[in-house]
């Protein structure tokens, strides 16, 4: 393949006006192909097909005798290449796909990162079509007839150059009349956006980005959760219903080194013995009637080197208790139907909301699985004793809701926040995001208010009462501090010493004392 060649040439000149006709019509005299040109102040530059030296240099004699050029060098690029060739190094040196197409679906860029997700060299795509290309109707075409950007859609193609799995972004390309002219996107190989996921959930704040709240006895918890992640020690989460024992055993597993692992839960409330039995161990095939032909994997198999989150662990049989102490204290497991074990390596974390100890009494939970399950006991606190979480909680679902619900409500009213806090809460943080979605379904203005609170306030106790001043706008922290002034007068009230208080609000006593004072909360120290 012949590769053609240019000269390029700088001519720096006095300002005078037609200066660039005259050094146009010299070229154009000379029989020469003008490839580009590029004009600046008291500067022309041109990019000419390539040409013997006697022929060069009469060419700039001639554009010497111009009236006003000053100087002639030849130059590697114009400018103007040199600013594409730096875009184009910076396209393809980046960790993900770029890709261009133009109003006729063209495919203008193709860098390197595209070369390896859709199998192909870019000598191959360029001035391609996007839809011969890609062989489905892509969100790209979609985009240059619509004008409207989309984000991380996952894309999944499979043809005679293999298999291309990835997400992509796409924005447009607009002219001066905010017409759509082109579309550029970006594309991110499927595998490797989960790899960045499970680094970003690998940090303290990734793990607990689900888990809102910020009280003393949750931040204890985040911190145990954190300390015991690394090791391989069973972990027993206790709670009532609600609390979100699934977020802190997910959690544990991406601070764990087994987070690159699989994470395998099965609700043990949900599933009849035999069902349980068979997901949590596997069985040969023809073990009974109904099975797979081909037998199955258990979920232990599918947990190896990974977690498995036995979740409403104290709904287990006795016997199915038994099987499960066995796999803790040996490692091994045997599929239904099988006369031979198989080694397993699986962290366990248990969770539960019932007395797992008055269910020993009543012989209804075997003592030495609870001993095998409680090596680290995990007790999440319920949302009623840690109502100062409210207002960051319902920021939170109100975020999240917004784009399940296609709306665009900006916070609430402190009426609807402090109604809130009066309420005990029994079904935890999984009710109240309940009654915010349902607030949120009646509400058609930018906040949540009482007309869109639906609450049945006799199905909870109500808790203290903090006078909000609804006429005067409070900032969250003002919100924060009269629950807790109202929390430490009830405490104090109660237990009738600091001491008492501190320990039933799980703070130090000094931390009792400091905050009497600080709220001027008259009783004897």
């Amino acid at each position: 393949m012949n590769i053609k060649k240019f000269i390029r040439l700088e001519v720096i000149t006095k300002d005078r006006i037609g200066m660039t006709l005259d050094i146009l019509d010299k070229i154009y005299n000379f029989n020469i192909s003008l490839n580009s040109l590029e004009v600046f102040p008291k500067k022309v530059c041109v990019k000419i097909e390539h040409m013997p030296d006697d022929n060069k240099e009469l060419l700039k004699r001639s554009l010497y005798d111009l009236e006003g050029v000053v100087s002639i060098n030849e130059v590697e690029l114009l400018q103007q290449e040199k600013n594409e060739r730096k875009l184009l190094a910076t396209i393809d040196s980046v960790d993900e796909g770029i890709m261009a197409i133009n109003n006729k679906m063209e495919i203008e860029i193709f860098n390197n990162y595209c070369q390896k997700i859709f199998h192909c060299q870019k000598e191959e795509v360029l001035g391609t079509n996007i839809k011969s290309f890609l062989k489905i109707n892509a969100p790209m075409v979609n985009l240059l007839q619509n004008g409207e950007k989309y984000d991380n859609i996952e894309i999944n193609i499979e043809n005679e150059r293999g298999e291309s799995h990835y997400l992509t972004t796409g924005r447009p390309v607009k002219d001066d009349n905010n017409n759509t002219i082109g579309v550029v996107a970006s594309i991110k190989d499927i595998k490797q956006a989960i790899e960045i996921a499970n680094v970003v959930s690998s940090t303290k704040a990734g793990a607990f980005k689900e888990i809102i709240g910020n009280c003393i006895s949750m931040e204890r918890v985040k911190k145990l959760c954190t300390s015991v992640a690394k090791s391989n020690s069973t972990i027993l989460l206790r709670g009532e219903s609600g609390t979100g024992k699934e977020l802190f055993a997910k959690a544990i597993q991406n601070l764990s080194d087994r987070k690159s692992k699989n994470f395998v839960t099965i609700n043990c409330a949900a599933l009849p013995d035999n069902l349980i039995e068979s997901e949590l161990f596997g069985y040969e095939k023809g073990s009974f009637t109904g099975a797979n032909v081909a037998g199955k994997e258990g979920l232990f198999k599918e947990a190896h080197e990974g977690t498995l989150f036995l979740d409403e662990i104290g709904e287990l049989s006795m016997v199915l208790q038994a099987k499960l102490l066995r796999v803790l204290q040996e490692g091994v497991i045997r599929k239904i139907g099988s006369t031979k074990e198989e080694k397993v390596d699986v962290r366990v974390i248990a969770a539960t909301n019932r007395n797992l100890e008055e269910m020993i009494k009543k012989e209804e939970f075997r003592e030495d699985l609870y001993y095998r399950l409680n090596v680290i006991p995990v007790y999440i606190p319920p949302l009623r004793d840690r109502l100062e979480d409210i207002p960051s909680l319902v920021t939170f679902f109100i975020d999240k809701l917004n784009k399940k619900l296609n709306k665009q409500i900006s916070g609430s009213e402190l009426a609807f926040i402090n109604a809130l806090m009066e309420y005990n809460w029994p079904g935890n943080v999984r009710e109240l995001q309940n009654v915010i979605e349902r607030a949120m379904n009646l509400c058609w203005d930018n906040l949540l208010g009482l007309e869109h609170l639906i609450i049945d306030f006799n199905g909870g106790t109500k808790t203290c009462s903090p006078n909000f001043n609804f006429e005067k706008e409070l900032k969250l922290k003002d919100i924060v501090e009269i629950c807790e002034k109202e929390a430490i007068i009830k405490a104090l009230k109660n237990h009738r010493s600091c001491r008492g208080a501190a320990k039933v609000l799980g703070v130090s006593h000094t931390t009792i004392i400091n905050k009497v004072k600080k709220y001027n909360i008259q009783c004897k120290i």
